[in-house]
């Protein structure tokens, strides 16, 4: 809707985008339903195919992943991906997911309390003096045979 003319009617352009973001984002089936009729995980990928229809040049997801199932949160993954390289968008993303993180980001943020502890890429970031800033929990970090970036394991006190 940011890029209506006076008239406030969508091109065949508007609706192309529409259909293609519900369609990737598996939410066509959707369309004629409110948003209220819907889950949890389904209204948030409604919302990232809201987003990527304005087309943006910097996009900003606050936990995109959080509610969906391990299919749905690659695919999110893979789509942010896809718009980073093809069309050159920033993407900005809060992410808990560790590993996600690892194979997606190209730089990392890791904060404790609001506060910086390190910025870099997985590699630089993921190393026990600075997760063990960041989780006060135990932690294993090993490389992930996909993508050989960092993979964290939570450790917990029954294998300690």
């Amino acid at each position: 809707s940011p890029h209506l003319g006076m008239l406030g009617v969508e091109s065949e352009k508007d609706y192309a985008l529409a259909e293609e973001a519900m369609s990737f984002v598996d939410v066509a089936q959707f369309a004629r339903r409110r948003l209220d009729q819907l889950s949890g995980g389904e209204r948030q990928r409604v919302m990232i195919a809201r987003a990527i229809c304005q087309e943006p040049q910097i996009i900003l997801l606050d936990e995109p992943t959080a509610a969906l199932d391990p299919a749905h949160q690659l695919k999110i993954m893979d789509f942010m991906e896809r718009l980073r390289r093809e069309k050159n968008t920033t993407v900005i993303m809060v992410s808990h997911d560790l590993n996600l993180a690892a194979l997606y980001a190209d730089r990392l943020l890791l904060m404790k309390d609001g506060r910086r502890i390190v910025v870099g890429t997985p590699e630089e970031v993921f190393v026990p003096e600075y997760m063990g800033q960041s989780y006060e929990c135990e932690l294993s970090i090993d490389e992930n045979p996909v993508g050989r970036v960092p993979r964290i394991m939570l450790v917990p006190e029954k294998f300690r």
